[in-house]
């Protein structure tokens, strides 16, 4: 059965919308979107780990959440089966 198959229709829709992340993103501009001044790239991190704090309160639970343990084994199924057919190739080209 394909990866596809495995993963129920919610989660697929909640996984490929890039709302959760535009969202996050608008959090982090809004909280730090009064600094003037930068001074380092460490006082970066922390203003925009403030803002993932900030967006996180707005979080809510993953549609279709129960399916990403199953989303999780197919995905390295699929990678130990590309790994596998890519050192296979390897090995008879040498």
């Amino acid at each position: 059965m394909s990866m596809a198959g495995e993963v129920r229709i919610a989660l697929k829709a909640t996984l490929g919308s890039t709302n959760p992340c535009e969202s996050m993103i608008e959090c982090v501009r809004r909280t730090s979107r009064n600094v003037k001044h930068w001074s380092s790239g460490e006082m970066g991190l922390r203003w925009t780990a403030a803002g993932m704090l900030e967006a996180e309160r707005q979080f809510r639970r993953v549609v279709g959440y129960r399916d990403l343990a199953k989303l999780a084994v197919a995905i390295e199924r699929e990678v130990g089966a590309t790994a596998t057919a890519h050192e296979v190739k390897e090995a008879v080209t040498v």
